[in-house]
């Protein structure tokens, strides 16, 4: 049987073999009898033997593909044995760093520190136990720098109206944008310092005006109240007024005597005076009670709107909240800006 098909005889199998497979070493049929059945079967014979190598290579290039197949199966678990064996280490990893993360977290959680008995004190509560005292570890690990704060805790103080902390997000945005670190960063931020304080000058005009004013204003009351020459020049060629009687120069009297006689024509000015500030001093609080900008917030918020204006490529919001402060002044009235304070920005309170 080949194939399905079921032969009755030589003769059939013989005419169903195809041509192209039939016994070539056969020689011609020699007319006796039996040398046709002889030819049929020598062709069945190698019929039957090229079917078997055929099977044979095939049956040869299944086991080779079977056996790459189990290679790369074997070569599979292996990798998968190994990647198991990484994710069991990195998961023994995670267990461990997880632990001391907790301890450490607890530790700095309020009340779930470890309680310490107080040496013959009876009783549990608040009296009882030893205050928590930091360790040798924790204090070396303390933040000295805002630049060593979190994003959470520098956005917080940053709301809360800190300098400090604004000045280090707007920092962070800078190596965010520009792909630089914390130290070139700085380059930039000098020069956002030297875009805000180009009008500096101009706009603390009005500030050192008043200073100057009041200072001079206090000091020239009491020289025009108590010191003789000058109350005596003021009163007799600008107040038009006359030396008390029996005096013939201001040199007679004493300091007191001279405040009493400028007191008289001087009280209508000061009180005035006075007044007007207190009128100011109202204006300004009511200003303030229905959140009406005062100068200085007007000058603040053009600062700000100036620099974001120039700078567009940064957040604005980060950009705005730096900006609206005026640098701190020494006691010769010369600006600190910030750029001179270097990496190490201005006092933080760290």
């Amino acid at each position: 049987v080949r194939r399905g098909v079921r032969y009755s005889s030589a003769s059939e199998r013989a005419i169903s073999l195809p041509p192209s497979r039939s016994f070539s070493n056969a020689g011609p049929s020699d007319g006796t009898p039996g040398s046709d059945g002889n030819e049929t079967f020598y062709r069945v014979l190698q019929f039957c033997s090229e079917e078997r190598a055929e099977l044979r290579d095939h049956m040869r290039t299944n086991s080779a593909a079977s056996w790459s197949r189990i290679q790369l199966v074997q070569k599979v678990v292996l990798e998968d044995r190994q990647n198991t064996e990484d994710l069991r280490e990195q998961i023994r990893h995670l267990r461990r760093d997880l632990q001391i993360f907790s301890s450490k977290a607890m530790g700095e959680t309020i009340g779930s520190r470890v309680r310490v008995q107080r040496k013959g004190v009876e009783g549990r509560g608040g009296q009882s136990r030893m205050s928590h005292r930091s360790s040798i570890e924790q204090a070396e690990l303390q933040p000295g720098h805002a630049c060593e704060l979190n994003h959470k805790s520098l956005a917080h103080l940053a709301m809360l109206g800190n300098h400090v902390a604004r000045r280090e997000r707007l920092l962070r945005e800078i190596m965010a944008v520009d792909g630089i670190p914390w130290g070139q960063a700085h380059a930039v931020l000098y020069e956002f310092d030297r875009h805000r304080e180009t009008y500096y000058w101009l706009e603390t005009l009005p500030y050192r005006l008043g200073i100057t004013s009041a200072i001079t204003a206090g000091f020239g009351s009491i020289l025009l109240v108590f010191w003789g020459p000058a109350a005596g020049w003021y009163g007799i060629q600008i107040a038009g007024e006359e030396l008390p009687e029996g005096t013939e120069d201001i040199s007679e009297l004493t300091v007191n005597q001279v405040g009493t006689w400028t007191w008289s024509w001087m009280e209508p000015m000061i009180g005035v005076a006075s007044f007007v500030l207190l009128g100011c001093q109202v204006t300004r609080l009511k200003m303030a009670q229905l959140n009406l900008r005062t100068y200085y917030d007007q000058i603040l918020q053009w600062r700000a709107k100036r620099l974001a204006k120039k700078f567009p490529g940064y957040d604005r919001s980060m950009l705005r909240s730096w900006a609206k402060r005026f640098p701190e002044v020494e006691n010769n009235m010369i600006p600190i800006y910030e750029r001179q304070y270097l990496h190490k920005g201005p006092t933080s309170g760290l």
